[in-house]
């Protein structure tokens, strides 16, 4: 096109603009896309509970992944944690997954998979209400779900059962003591190396410590998992394998924890380590399909902030796929906020309309009760194509709630989830009393 007809042409649409109603525009724009994703998406009922299998078809495509990551738009919905129950229950009995990982406590982990393996359900009520960290799983709906986990466990052999284990590092809790308890039973010639790291990991939050004093610590963590590596021969010949590898694991924990409450602003160092820990549990089952349930922004692609599923995208590219959360209004458990002070444990009701032009917005208006959708199938129509492309918004919190709706939106871009599934109303997740 020549430069004076397309000239002409900007003049042209630049007047049919102006001459427009924006109000107008928008809800013509916003019929588009609500009637576009309503051609797309996959239909569900309302209580993910009741989802059969036939409504979990849409997750057969994903069967063929390593990594499925299933996130959540808040930390205290009932409804994301019974629907990741529900799906990880269709994998686990129809493709052959196996592990389950979670944005909880590696060594925490270890407990009660101990009880899951055996199928207790005593001990892993009594193991969450003691030794979990977060209060986001500490609910009626995860103990459900472990609930089904031991059922399944029982009778069957070690390597027919299910796994669960924690991806997270933000504790020195356990980590020190377990490491401790498995070296003792090695005869290993660096017993003061040792000894001075548990002791000096041990219920330290690094506070005081300046960088060299930091970095000294961090220095013989990795002379510990040195001088490990070069008893690797002798350690798996009195034990075995496995107890190296997990020995290996916990003195690695140490060090990652370490590093996260060392550096408590960046969220870099967990993301990244949340992604190692997930790669190691693929390595440590012989590539075992794994399912890992975490905040929506752990689970996405989001290369700004380097997420857990930034680095679990660069390593396993389409061999991990995500799945994003999304609701419209209901209530949720989440820790009161009022400015920068924390408050209470609360129950909070969402009522107001989601922010308009938002995809809660767009997609409450489909009239359904919940739904799946494909993001590249949206990707199929130019609206919502120049939606992302303009910078459409979602609404996306974690663990603590202000009663300001709008500080939680943030822009969604195509590449942070594979599919998203929405559910129109909320409950809130029950404590465990």
């Amino acid at each position: 096109m020549k430069t004076k007809n397309i000239i002409l042409y900007q003049l042209i649409i630049a007047v049919l603009v102006v001459s427009c109603n924006d109000d107008e525009l928008t809800d013509r724009t916003h019929e588009v896309l609500v009637k576009n994703l309503s051609s797309e998406l996959v239909p569900l009922t309302a209580q993910p509970s009741d989802w059969d299998d036939d409504q979990l078809r849409f997750l057969d495509p994903l069967s063929k992944v390593s990594v499925i990551g299933l996130g959540e738009a808040t930390h205290g919905t009932a409804e994301f944690f019974q629907a990741k129950h529900r799906i990880f229950k269709y994998l686990v009995e129809n493709h052959g997954f196996k592990i389950f990982a979670i944005e909880a406590d590696f060594g925490e982990s270890i407990f009660l998979n101990q009880a899951i393996l055996a199928s207790d359900k005593v001990q892993v009520e009594h193991l969450m209400k003691q030794k979990m960290h977060f209060w986001t799983w500490k609910t009626t709906e995860v103990r459900d779900f472990l609930f089904w986990m031991c059922d399944y466990n029982r009778g069957k052999s070690e390597s027919e059962k299910l796994q669960y284990w924690g991806v997270d590092c933000q504790f020195n809790t356990y980590h020190p003591d377990l490491a401790m308890n498995n070296l003792a039973r090695v005869n290993l010639p660096f017993k003061s190396l040792i000894e001075s790291v548990i002791e000096e990991a041990t219920g330290n939050q690094f506070t005081y410590y300046n960088k060299d004093l930091f970095n000294a610590f961090i220095e013989r963590v990795q002379s510990l998992k040195d001088s490990l590596a070069n008893h690797k021969k002798e350690i798996i010949e009195t034990e075995s394998e496995s107890f190296y590898d997990v020995t290996l694991q916990l003195v690695e924990l140490i060090r990652q924890a370490s590093e996260v409450m060392y550096h408590p602003n960046s969220h870099e160092f967990r993301d990244q380590y949340m992604a190692q820990n997930t790669r190691w549990l693929h390595n440590y089952f012989n590539g075992q399909k794994i399912v890992v349930w975490a905040h929506n922004f752990h689970v996405s692609n989001d290369s700004w902030f380097k997420s857990m599923g930034y680095h679990l995208k660069a390593d396993f590219r389409d061999d991990y796929a995500i799945v994003g959360f999304l609701f419209a209004k209901g209530t949720f458990t989440a820790v009161s906020q009022n400015g920068n002070e924390l408050g209470s444990l609360t129950k909070h009701s969402l009522e107001s309309e989601p922010i308009a032009g938002s995809v809660n917005d767009i997609m409450s208006d489909v009239g359904l009760p919940a739904f799946e959708i494909i993001i590249s199938d949206l990707h199929r129509h130019k609206d919502w194509r120049l939606a992302f492309h303009q910078g459409i918004t979602f609404f996306d919190m974690s663990s603590a709630y202000n009663n300001k709706p709008s500080y939680y939106y943030r822009r969604l871009l195509s590449n942070y989830y594979d599919r998203i599934i929405y559910i129109d109303r909320s409950t809130a997740s029950y404590p465990l009393r």
